[in-house]
């Protein structure tokens, strides 16, 4: 079954914008610019406003679009009251822009949102046969559910939804909660509530602690365990009748525990929050939604507002890879197969060990910390976890003890010679351990840094430590911790075995310990912790233990919890790098016991993030000619900020217009909402002005001043320095001109005062971005040159080990038929290169410098580097279909494609960072043209003096500079969206010609490859 057919409420958001599927959204957007631009806009929201043509415009109109991207930022900056500057990412501002339109659709048109909603569900019903949903009503609406994956950001949405809360205010809440589902995470909670600058408290115990709120705003934070129905005796327990009225509720991953728990829970929830409105937030929908529980189906279908579940998230690069060892019916004992698993669990964590040893510059680089190895499950007691954690006891105590048996068990693995088989019933070890095999293993090595020595295995009852026993060998520090419930039990089953356990009086929690740089403690046994709450970012390897069915949720959590990973520069991403990189950012899952494996992958593969992946080669083209092309490249070495320090000045060359009029709209239909004055009256009288001296006077310029320091941090502008002196001198001056009404410097009351605040901030921001970038550029300049085309550059982005280069595919495995044809493909040269829409979408072209170039499609998940989009491949085609019906006109001409990747590739700006998509080179005799285009249009730049526009004079700079009279430069813009549709709305466009004059072209004009080479042989 597909469960997210049935998220209604997500897919009609999604229909707000034309879309039906939310790749269609994620494509547009994960490659977007964090943070705001000049204008105080975010780069999301100005690709939404451009890019979907499809955009419902009588629901979510321009300017509402707008309104919400301004209520966001003042969100975000409320939450970053005691924090780092947080940025938020496209999911995440795509999930708190869903709860935008829905809460103000609450307030504002509920009666109209429903009619919408039943009318759009209507026609989907019909569409994917949705027997079991039925009409929307105004009770499925007072639940907001947002389904992401584990670091993902879920505690940030959640404080910003509570700051929409109060922004539109559908009541005035009696009391606010969060709810919890341990105290762990209830602690963390209020520390970062308090981050955040949300009033919030501990629930403690007594109806004291309920009492009355200091501030009518304040959230009690409490864990779900301690709610009952009835208050029987004493404890920290709370019947759910002492919160009467209307309450806000918060609810953090509410969906644990056995299915009897669950549904009492799920009772006690409904009480708290039913005349009130309710937040949930989960990552493990996906394990307790199914068509046989038909009514926690419909419920959910109605209120999952947003869905970035772990598929979305992994395809996106967030998080470790990881790897399951996904073992056929194995041929051997059950206990041969459990003591081969243990050793190359071993293996695993030595080989990260090694790495992280001998590449500590890489992995500081790139915010990886020491490995850890943990043996987890999900069953909290019983004999089970016990017998398990008392096995890999039994584990390590034998590789101190029998080093006959480690060196054969390693061999085996090492050399594929286990017996344990894969589907394709090879040794499942095969591709594994590359990193040791390149090397001799060194046994004392593997016993220094895994255990910190060789000798006397002993374990000691840590007595200040509550549930801990240390692991360590002779007198060394301490390796491991053991971390169980029933201590004195466990004890008497280890002398059982005859394993002994000494007492320790003096050290303090292990447990706490692990997360300090230079821990000693490697390795983590029985621990529940880890599941819920805790957050380190060390765990490399995992043994599974105890799992059992039904505990789908909890798997999840322990999945999502080994697979964060903070990445470089914190962006929480994968680096794809093609090093030892690679090693470190992978998480090694094993299953002590075939069936414990056997019910992980079944969890997981609710989650839809079994991928196969497949490599599909790729072959440079007319490589022998490569020498006599020229391209551009600059000294990495050298970077702006790091070389030179900027003042800020006037500078005489930079003038700009603000056009203010959505925002000021914004600002006075609030102020005029009670008179009844409509939007349009409103737009009337526009007139350019600038800020007159009395109104500049009144400011707050250390607010001013603060805001613009901010700036400069967000926006990495470490070089520039500035004084209040300057900034109060740039808006004095003429350098501006704001776009708005006469009555935005009326000032009548302090919020007056606030609003020309904003707006000064707004012009100094747009200067300083304009005055900064000028001078970046002209640096970037000045360190470019000329080079030769070289293979490390044109493929450096599909490079992999063994000076191989590819594509890499992935393909949900269900796909059988799909992925077979495609590993055919791919053996097959002659076949790739012949061009086919259909098993593999790729467009054949034989200019172009390697083959072959793939398309985008929606049946492979993921293709990396990224395949052509549409008007990409409209380019391509078009280009090649021009040169063959021309092919007496450019007879004696050499003519070749690269497709021009970013990062890799050759890019301009060194700010913005923008890297045409395709570089052509017209080359006749000794003379050659470089020709920079990109296709994908002008979305949201539509003014001229756009900067990706201004490359085409700017570029003509360069040439001069650089002085090589045999090579012209020269850049182009193809737009996809026709003229008509970029003038639209605008009362003195340019003319068609004068956007061509700028090398503006538009793809839906059938000679735009004429009008191409016309412009390219004017000079």
């Amino acid at each position: 079954m597909t469960l997210k057919k049935y998220l209604v409420l997500d897919k009609y958001l999604l229909s707000l914008f034309g879309l039906s599927d939310f790749r269609d959204l994620q494509e547009k957007l994960k490659d977007t610019p964090l943070g705001i631009d000049s204008d105080g806009r975010s780069h999301f929201v100005n690709i939404l406003r451009s890019s979907f043509d499809d955009l419902q415009k009588d629901k979510i109109s321009e300017d509402t679009l707008l309104r919400y991207d301004e209520n966001i930022h003042s969100y975000v900056r409320r939450i970053n009251y005691k924090r780092e500057q947080v940025k938020l990412k496209y999911f995440q501002y795509l999930a708190v822009l869903f709860s935008e339109i829905v809460l103000d659709n609450l307030k504002n048109r509920k009666i109209e949102f429903l009619c919408d909603l039943n009318g759009f569900l209507e026609t989907y019903k019909q569409e994917q046969d949705l027997g079991i949903i039925d009409k929307f009503s105004e009770d499925d609406l007072k639940k907001l559910a947002f389904w992401m994956a584990t670091g993902s950001g879920k505690t940030l949405i959640m404080h910003i939804n509570y700051y929409q809360f109060f922004n539109y205010k559908l009541f005035s809440p009696d009391t606010i909660i969060l709810i919890t589902p341990n105290e762990g995470l209830s602690k963390q909670h209020f520390d970062e509530l308090q981050k955040s600058g949300i009033p919030c408290r501990l629930y403690e115990g007594g109806l004291r602690s309920h009492g009355t709120f200091r501030d009518e705003r304040e959230v009690m934070v409490i864990e779900m365990t301690k709610f009952v129905e009835e208050k029987k005796g004493g404890g920290v327990t709370l019947p759910v009748s002492v919160f009467e009225g209307r309450n806000l509720v918060f609810v953090d991953e509410g969906h644990k525990g056995k299915r009897s728990e669950e549904q009492k829970w799920a009772r006690l929830r409904d009480k708290l929050a039913e005349s009130g409105f309710v937040f949930e937030y989960s990552a493990t929908f996906g394990q307790i939604l199914s068509e046989r529980n038909k009514e926690t189906l419909k419920e959910y279908a109605k209120s999952i507002i947003f869905d970035y579940s772990y598929k979305y998230f992994y395809l996106d690069g967030y998080g470790k890879d990881f790897s399951v060892l996904n073992v056929k019916q194995a041929k051997i004992s059950e206990r041969n197969f459990q003591e081969t698993i243990f050793i190359a669990s071993l293996l695993s964590f030595y080989e990260q060990l090694l790495v992280y040893e001998e590449n500590k510059h890489l992995a500081k680089d790139y915010n990886l910390e020491k490995p850890l190895w943990i043996f987890v499950g999900t069953t909290v007691t019983g004999k089970e976890e016990e017998s398990d954690v008392i096995q890999i006891v039994e584990f390590i105590r034998r590789v101190m003890e029998d080093l006959t048996w480690i060196h054969k068990k390693a061999d085996d693995i090492l050399n594929g010679n286990t017996g344990l088989k894969d589907e394709n019933n090879e040794d499942v070890f095969k591709n594994k351990f590359e990193y040791l095999k390149r090397r001799d293993i060194e046994f004392d090595d593997l016993y220094k840094k895994v255990f910190m020595g060789k000798g006397g295995f002993n374990i000691y009852d840590l007595r200040n430590a509550e549930g801990e026993l240390g692991l360590k060998i002779g007198e060394n520090d301490y390796f491991g911790v053991i971390n169980i419930g029933d201590v004195s039990g466990f004890k008497k089953q280890l002398e059982k075995r005859g394993i002994s356990v000494r007492q320790d009086v003096v050290s303090s929690s292990l447990f706490d310990t692990i997360k300090r740089e230079g821990s000693p403690v490697n390795i983590l046994i029985g621990s529940k912790k880890f599941i819920e709450g805790w957050d380190t970012w060390r765990v490399s390897s995992m043994g599974l233990l105890n799992i059992g069915r039904g505990q789908g949720p909890q798997i999840i959590q322990l999945f999502g919890r080994g697979v964060r990973l903070k990445g470089k520069g914190m962006s929480l991403k994968r680096s794809d790098e093609k090093s030892a990189v690679q090693f470190l950012e992978m998480l090694n899952i094993y299953g002590i016991k075939a069936d414990y494996l056997s019910k992980f992958l079944e969890a997981i593969s609710k989650e839809e993030v079994e991928f196969e992946t497949i490599e599909i080669p790729v072959t440079p083209q007319h490589e022998e000619r490569w020498k006599s092309l020229y391209t551009l490249t600059k000294d990495e070495k050298k970077r702006f900020e790091e070389e030179e320090i900027l003042r800020l000045e006037l500078d005489g060359r930079i003038h700009f217009t603000m056009n203010l009029l959505p925002k000021v709209t914004m600002y006075l239909t609030k102020e005029r909402k009670e008179e009844g004055i409509k939007m349009e009256q409103i737009r009337a009288e526009v007139q350019p002005m600038r800020l007159p001296k009395d109104i500049i006077d009144l400011l707050d310029w250390d607010r001013i001043w603060e805001e613009i320091c901010d700036f400069r941090i967000v926006k990495g502008y470490w070089n520039l320095i500035f004084d209040i002196k300057e900034l109060r001198n740039l808006v004095l001056s003429d350098r501006y001109k704001i776009l708005a009404l006469p009555e935005i410097m009326k000032i009548k009351s302090y919020d007056d005062v606030s609003r020309v605040e904003d707006v000064t901030i707004l012009i100094v921001k747009k200067y300083i971005d304009l005055f900064y970038r000028r001078y970046a550029k002209r640096f970037e300049t000045e360190n470019l040159r000329y080079d030769t085309v070289r293979r490390q550059l044109t493929l450096f982005a599909f490079e992999k080990p063994g000076d191989r280069y590819s594509y890499t595919l992935q393909i949900d495995k269900r796909e059988k038929r799909l992925i077979e044809e495609i590993k055919k493909l791919a053996k097959d040269l002659n076949k790739l290169i012949k061009e086919d829409t259909r098993v593999l979408p790729r467009i054949y072209f034989d200019k172009h410098l390697y083959i072959p170039v793939l398309l985008q499609s929606k049946e492979i998940n993921r293709i990396s580097p990224a395949g052509l989009v549409e008007s990409e491949k409209e380019f391509v085609s078009g280009l090649r279909d021009y040169l063959k019906r021309k092919k007496d006109k450019f007879s004696g001409i050499e003519i070749y494609l690269l497709r021009n990747y970013a990062r890799s590739g050759v890019g301009f700006f060194n700010l913005s960072g923008f890297y045409p998509d395709f570089i052509m080179w017209i080359k006749d005799n000794k003379n050659q043209r470089m020709v920079f285009i990109d296709p994908k249009g002008l979305e949201h730049e539509k003014e001229l003096d756009q900067e990706k526009i201004r490359l085409k004079d700017d570029i003509k700079q360069l040439e001069q500079k650089l002085g090589k009279g045999n090579v012209v430069l020269e850049s182009f813009i193809l737009s996809k969206t026709p003229y008509e549709k970029l003038i639209e709305g605008r009362t003195t466009p340019p003319s068609k010609d004068e956007y061509i004059n700028h090398h503006v072209l538009f793809l839906n004009d059938k000679g735009w490859a004429k009008i191409l080479f016309e412009n390219i042989y004017l000079h």
